[in-house]
């Protein structure tokens, strides 16, 4: 049993210090907005105030936290640090959880509430990028040319319950119900939301049932959440007692192409009558790159605030980098060459990142080249990131590593806990058979050590695989990760993991712990765009393409790829290197920036930044 602490006597966890008004946010009693700018502690603030609220009983057992976050690995980020700062104990009362995943949740435990015409079936699919089934459903009801981006917009943007005779809805009646004409059951996340949403108007108790469950709310990075996702908030928690706590930065809002709500902080306040906190210090950069950091402050806030940097640093800490190259050949060597001289100064390749504003398979493509010829791994994170955020992903690494190696402490504790979540799941759960479960687990992972160790063909690794999941139980994870229930989605990640390790291995030239290593991107530059490298922070940044080319869209939309500017240079902790070259492998090879002089001026002016011309 945890012991309550009187609220009095409640310190921040692990001896972290916080500022005042991060203090204030973790103990406001009302619903609170904490406007936290890069570097803040945003996650560490929701993390301790999960602490005060479980430990203090603000949150008495059974009532559970909820947090809602915008992508999966921010979800599973702050899940753990809040089990590491309280305890498994307290933690499973913490929920952590995307927009997606908590409305999929609801649609599929309630979907049957729902009337006939909105009703997928049982075995409905959820729609991926370039779903066929949702083409041919615009198709066959007169629309054509239509992007996929444009598409899932328009099925999302459609309020439940209908009451025009808008031809879009026999669209999405088609894509939910199919037909014998090449349409299959399907749908897309936002239509998910938009049917959850509807469940909790039409089943009053259902409603109160939620809000019975929950004490308390946490949205993260809420200057992305979309008005679909905004209006599910509204109609779950809007006058209800439960105590909301929204957190984000407007000033890092990259997401509006994606339906991010502009107006989303002060219809927070309006509708949750939110009172507002700011966090005013920076634990991540140096100074040199807070102050510009501060200096963007104008033209992404209306009233900017002075920024404090963390005491670690000395005043004239940080790096920044204006290179201006004739050729991107040019470039690709001098950043392979820096790259090379900062990890023999002691910087790991993980700690060092490459950005681009968007394509980086081209931006990228020939200081991966050079990186290669010195002996340098790089590749680009998109599929790597999207793989090692999922659940079953992570549980299968950690299992082949202990099949491999018998000595990880980490890959026991990954795997225990799934152990735990499968006894939980049943009606039996104690700790003798717990114990069981895990002497069975050890006993399989050491039968299959032999077969991987002079493993030379795929298909052993893939038994291995399969052998690992059958001893979990297949139906067991999906009773544990609901999100693996419907479509093959389970069966596509299971695939893409057999087929990637496995090349990870062969590149290794058979040894198990470097491909594993390698597979998680510990021994790799990363590259990714701006988008991905949201909430990651790294040592060094290499920005890039500081270019009109790849800011193509800066006239339309200026104010966001100033966000996208800005969330790029705060990613850096020491240093950062921005990149323009005249000449790009693009389909249009000269390059100008024009568009984008403000970012050229910014840098120009600043006297420590160091402006070179190769």
């Amino acid at each position: 049993m945890s012991v309550i602490i009187q609220e009095e006597f409640w310190q921040p966890v692990d001896g972290m210090v916080l500022e005042e008004n991060a203090i204030a946010s973790v103990r406001e009693v009302d619903n609170v907005l904490v406007v936290a700018g890069p570097g803040a502690g945003k996650t560490e603030l929701l993390a301790q105030k999960a602490c005060y609220l479980l430990q203090t009983n603000k949150c008495p057992a059974p009532k559970k936290i909820l947090a809602i976050s915008f992508k999966n690995d921010a979800a599973d980020n702050l899940q753990k640090r809040v089990e590491k700062r309280c305890g498994k104990e307290l933690s499973r009362r913490f929920v952590s959880k995307t927009y997606d995943a908590f409305a999929k949740g609801i649609f599929d435990r309630f979907r049957n509430g729902l009337p006939e015409e909105y009703l997928p079936d049982s075995d409905y699919g959820i729609v991926q990028k370039n779903d066929p089934n949702i083409k041919q459903a615009f198709k066959q009801c007169g629309y054509i040319g239509n992007t996929d981006m444009i598409m899932n917009k328009i099925l999302g943007a459609l309020e439940l319950p209908f009451n025009s005779s808008n031809n879009y809805e026999s669209v999405w009646k088609l894509v939910i119900k199919g037909n014998c004409l090449d349409v299959e059951p399907t749908v897309n996340f936002q239509m998910i939301s938009r049917l959850a949403e509807y469940i909790f108007r039409i089943n009053p108790y259902i409603l109160k049932a939620l809000q019975m469950t929950y004490s308390h709310v946490f949205l993260d990075e809420f200057q992305d959440t979309t008005e679909i996702q905004y209006e599910l908030v509204k109609t779950c928690f809007k006058d209800s007692d439960i105590n909301l706590t929204a957190v984000g930065d407007v000033k890092q809002r990259i997401m509006v192409w994606a339906g991010a709500l502009q107006t989303v902080f002060d219809d927070y306040k309006r509708d949750f009558h939110g009172v507002e906190k700011e966090l005013l210090m920076n634990h991540r950069s140096a100074p040199q790159l807070v102050a510009i950091q501060q200096m963007m402050y104008a033209s992404l806030a209306d009233t900017p605030k002075e920024i404090e940097c963390s005491p670690k640093w000395k005043e004239d800490d940080g790096e920044v980098y204006l290179y201006k190259f004739s050729d991107y050949t040019v470039e690709a060597v001098t950043i392979a060459e820096d790259i090379v001289k900062r990890n023999n100064s002691g910087v790991e390749l993980k700690d060092m990142c490459i950005l681009t504003k968007q394509t980086p398979q081209i931006y990228a493509e020939t200081i991966m080249d050079e990186l290669k010829e010195r002996g340098i791994m790089a590749r680009i994170e998109a599929d790597y990131q999207d793989l090692l955020k999922e659940p079953i992903i992570l549980l299968l690494l950690h299992s082949i590593y202990l099949v491999t190696h018998e000595k990880c402490p980490d890959s026991w504790e990954v795997v225990n806990d799934f152990i735990f979540e499968i006894i939980q799941s049943t009606a039996i759960n104690n700790e003798q058979v717990f114990e069981n479960v895990q002497k069975e687990s050890y006993k399989l992972m050491r039968s299959h050590r032999e077969d991987l160790n002079r493993c030379e063909d795929s298909s052993i690794f893939s038994d291995v695989v399969h052998s690992i999941l059958k001893f979990y139980d297949v139906a067991t994870i999906k009773t544990v990760y609901p999100k693996y229930v419907q479509g093959t989605y389970f069966e596509e990640l299971l695939d893409k993991f057999i087929t990637i390790v496995w090349n990870e291995y062969e590149s290794a030239e058979s040894n198990w712990k470097l491909a594993l290593e390698n597979f998680q991107g510990l021994h790799s530059i990363p590259i990714m765009t701006i988008h991905k490298s949201k909430g990651l922070e790294f040592d060094t940044v290499y920005f890039v393409g500081l270019e009109d080319g790849a800011f193509w869209n800066f006239k339309k939309q200026p104010l966001e790829d100033r966000c996208a500017f800005f969330v790029a240079l705060s990613r850096a902790k020491r240093a950062i290197v921005f990149t323009f070259s005249e000449m790009r492998n693009l389909r249009y090879p000269k390059q100008k920036n024009n568009d984008i002089n403000e970012f050229f001026e910014l840098l120009e002016n600043i006297d420590y930044v160091q402006k070179i011309d190769l």
